[in-house]
């Protein structure tokens, strides 16, 4: 018997995740409350709107959005964490201290798992002053990692726009495999997008 569902359910946390460069740390309940905190509601909102140009390219939700729309997002992946089907962390780039610095928040990287697939896609995006920097990289690095050796997946997916060069980048910086296109996968600013489609299994490590 396939006992990997309870076992994966009951293990799964988005614990903090260090790299050189970059530090993973998951949201939690307290994030979509109040204006306190790196991952405050208040601050991701101000991450977005430095960037919202930037951003709206490849993201359509950023076009006026609120803080509450961001506190929304932030409970439903803290409830999807509780429920073991996913995961949000923030990405910090390293400072000078142990701990991730709260002026230090560069994007946010996803994990939408499919436990009977013993699978998960994965999805990230960085503000507009963190882009090109290879941190996006390592944090997919991290993750990917992470989803391996602990969680015990299997394989790991993500897409991107045929449009987003720099994403699908990190993907084969990262030894992603490229399987195809998804016609139409995606509509962004009225117009339907094709997406490459991404893979990566637990024996390509």
């Amino acid at each position: 018997m396939d006992n990997f569902e309870d076992e994966f359910t009951q293990a799964f946390a988005t614990v903090t995740l260090r790299g050189d460069r970059v530090t993973l740390v998951g949201l939690r309940e307290r994030d979509s409350e109040g204006n306190d905190g790196p991952m405050s509601a208040a601050a991701v909102l101000r991450l977005v709107q430095e960037s919202e140009d930037f951003l709206a390219e490849h993201l359509p939700w950023v076009r006026g959005v609120s803080q509450a729309d961001i506190a929304k997002r932030i409970r439903s992946w803290v409830f999807a964490e509780q429920y073991g089907q996913g995961g949000c962390w923030g990405i910090f780039e390293n400072g000078t201290t142990a701990a991730p610095e709260p002026g230090n928040l560069a994007g946010f990287i996803m994990l939408e798992v499919n436990v009977k697939n013993h699978s998960a896609n994965v999805s990230y995006w960085l503000s507009r002053k963190y882009a090109g920097r290879g941190l996006a990289t390592e944090a997919l690095s991290l993750l990917s990692r992470f989803s391996f050796d602990s969680l015990k997946l299997n394989r790991l997916e993500l897409s991107a726009s045929v449009h987003n060069e720099k994403s699908a980048a990190v993907a084969i910086r990262c030894g992603f495999q490229e399987e195809g296109v998804s016609r139409d996968f995606e509509r962004i600013n009225g117009i339907f997008v094709d997406h490459r489609r991404f893979s990566k299994l637990s024996r390509d490590v």
